[in-house]
């Protein structure tokens, strides 16, 4: 089955683009991007992104999502960064979609819009998102609307949470039985220990004398 990929249609007459370099990501967890798109405006102004990185998981719970949903923005904004050539702050507009200003001036106007979206297959937590990104300034650029409308597809049903997965996250939201469990069984551990020790051999027959 293909993987969740982000459908963001470029505005008439852009161009693909091998400019943009992909971020930097966390490659030692096993997360590697599915997909990766780039098309740039006719006078070189704006361009449109959109991505999807995969990332292995043990099932999921609702727990996760807060910092799955950071590193998703945290993704746009790289990648907004790398149209930019400089660091992109991403935070949530007024109509849900993620506004990108330059980090050295979160007052100033936007550099452009942003969507994000989480999505799954049998086995992995994909972090994707779509993004309008522009260098010459203003309120509004071409690829805003196409942003708007992107839309997740091709993305499953989060995996169920493995025995280990279920047992974490229950003790997170159990912490004093949990601690009172532990504390149980570590005694328990101990008087096993004692009970099954290995006892030195009585060494008094050996000092006693021997009867005529």
């Amino acid at each position: 089955m293909p993987a969740p990929r982000v459908a963001a249609e470029p505005p008439a007459g852009w161009h693909a683009t091998a400019d943009v370099a992909r971020p930097k990501i966390a490659d030692s967890a096993g997360a590697s991007f599915t997909t990766w798109s780039a098309h740039r405006s006719e006078g070189g102004d704006a361009t449109i992104l959109s991505g999807c990185v995969a990332t292995p998981i043990p099932g999921w719970v609702e727990d996760m999502r807060p910092p799955v949903e950071a590193r998703t923005v945290a993704l746009a904004g790289a990648s907004a960064a790398a149209v930019t050539g400089a660091p992109v702050d991403a935070r949530a507009g007024d109509d849900g979609l993620l506004d990108l200003r330059a980090a050295s001036d979160l007052a100033g106007p936007p550099l452009g819009r942003a969507r994000t979206f989480i999505g799954f297959d049998e086995a992995r937590v994909f972090t994707c998102f779509a993004a309008c990104v522009s260098t010459a300034g203003g309120e509004r650029r071409p690829c805003d609307a196409a942003v708007a409308e992107a839309r997740l597809e091709g993305s499953l049903a989060p995996p169920a949470p493995g025995l280990a997965l279920r047992g974490a996250t229950w003790a997170v939201h159990h912490p004093r039985p949990t601690a009172v469990g532990a504390g149980g069984l570590a005694v328990a551990l101990g008087l096993l220990a004692v009970v099954l020790r290995r006892r030195p051999r009585s060494r008094m027959a050996a000092r006693r004398p021997a009867r005529d």
